[in-house]
């Protein structure tokens, strides 16, 4: 667990809820009457409901100060979870008299978003939106487009939360139903009653992938790709694919969701072990060119895996290089023809590339699991086994085949 978290003070940063690269769609449904209950503001609001341990964790913290910061105009959502998921999270009465301030500032940050989301606004959006929440670490950074402008700028990590409304008019986030509770309105936000505690996340894709036993296979291609890449350039040139799924120079985040190949993806594809698949890149290996001075060649089975990355290798790259990346965090909510059938995966760089646009499509098995196959592809579509993982990057799902496009051969 990272030990240097604070909740961020940079209000002009936290208030965009989404910048360019975001996905945002039309807004879509009716108007939604509400009854206005906003006499109070949100900290005495919550000490009338039943959210009595969230109440207490925010009597204990800093909230009020950092709050207070941010100016008198600033207008906030508070996720709260109720007392069952306090108490199922370890949050007892007396575990918040005996918590540290500090834990206790982290916990509460990561469930208050620095602007102000009610029923209409997720009802004008169609999928999940990122909303950034007052948690930062500062010791990990992102790369932001700061506002109205494309360059970007190393900024500390923000954590977010994902919100949009169920087909059952539940609140969704990250993901996951959090319930049908009711928003209740203050003076200065909105109150979001949420069934569960939010758990920020504590680790990298990588991470991940090689603690897990499900990904073995997987986590040794990429170790020993790895270290041949490295031998091979003398530490000359970065290896580019997959470097996202750690913490690119051991801290920065790279946001993004990834298909992840399960154990029987591989074997399904008839590689019973890494060997088989070392054997696979034997056909191609890359090298040191020493007349070019540069890397020639990639693995083979990049190409293999291309697809659980969105086909990024294959974004079009003109004389004044690929178009702005957009990201593509999708939660298991948005997988879904009708939501991101048309996402651009890069934009055309003012004009100069045609777009990129989304590579994959989705659907529903028998067993009512969500599909993953490339678009005109005549592989079987590969099934999400286990969906929404959170991690620093995004949304981490696991796979059970390759996702192949016909152009792969093996």
């Amino acid at each position: 667990m990272r030990s240097i978290i604070f909740c961020t003070l940079a209000c002009w940063l936290l208030t965009v809820a989404c910048r360019k690269e975001e996905f945002q769609q039309p807004p879509h449904g009716g108007p939604v009457p509400y009854n206005d209950t906003a006499r109070y503001e949100l900290k005495s609001l919550l000490g009338m409901t039943g959210h009595k341990l969230f109440y207490a964790a925010w009597q204990k913290s800093n909230l009020n100060t950092i709050l207070a910061a941010q100016g008198a105009a600033m207008r906030y959502t508070i996720l709260a979870p109720d007392d069952a998921a306090m108490t199922a999270a370890g949050y007892t009465n007396a575990a918040i008299a005996a918590a540290p301030v500090e834990e206790l500032d982290s916990l509460l940050c990561f469930h208050v978003i620095p602007e102000y989301v009610d029923t209409l606004a997720l009802r004008g959006q169609r999928g999940s939106v990122r909303r950034k929440t007052m948690l930062q670490d500062n010791t990990l950074v992102e790369y932001l487009n700061g506002v109205g402008s494309n360059v970007p700028f190393i900024k500390p990590y923000t954590y977010k939360q994902f919100l949009a409304l169920g087909k059952d008019g539940g609140l969704l986030v990250n993901g996951r139903n959090t319930g049908k509770g009711q928003p209740m309105y203050a003076t200065n936000g909105i109150i979001w009653p949420v069934n569960q505690l939010l758990k920020r996340p504590t680790e990298s894709m990588l991470d991940i992938i090689r603690r897990d036993p499900r990904l073995s296979i997987f986590s040794e291609l990429l170790q020993r790709t790895d270290e041949i890449w490295q031998t091979e350039s003398m530490g000359y040139y970065e290896r580019g694919n997959f470097k996202g799924l750690g913490l690119v120079n051991g801290t920065e985040v790279v946001s993004d969701g990834f298909f992840a190949p399960t154990n029987d993806a591989f074997k399904r594809a008839g590689f019973n072990s890494v060997d088989d698949l070392m054997a696979l890149n034997s056909r191609s290996m890359p090298y040191f060119n020493w007349d070019t001075f540069e890397m020639v060649n990639g693995f083979v089975t990049d190409s293999l895996l291309a697809y659980h990355a969105w086909g990024r290798m294959y974004t079009p790259v003109g004389a004044f290089g690929t178009g702005n990346r957009s990201v593509a965090m999708f939660y298991s909510n948005d997988l879904d023809n009708n939501i991101i059938g048309d996402y651009d995966l890069t934009s055309s760089n003012g004009g100069n590339l045609p777009p990129y646009p989304m590579t994959l499509e989705f659907g529903v098995s028998t067993a009512g699991q969500i599909t993953v196959k490339v678009k005109g592809s005549n592989h079987p579509a590969a099934s999400i086994t286990e969906a929404d993982i959170n991690t620093f990057q995004g949304p981490l799902h696991l796979v059970d085949n390759l996702i192949l496009s016909n152009k792969v051969q093996y």
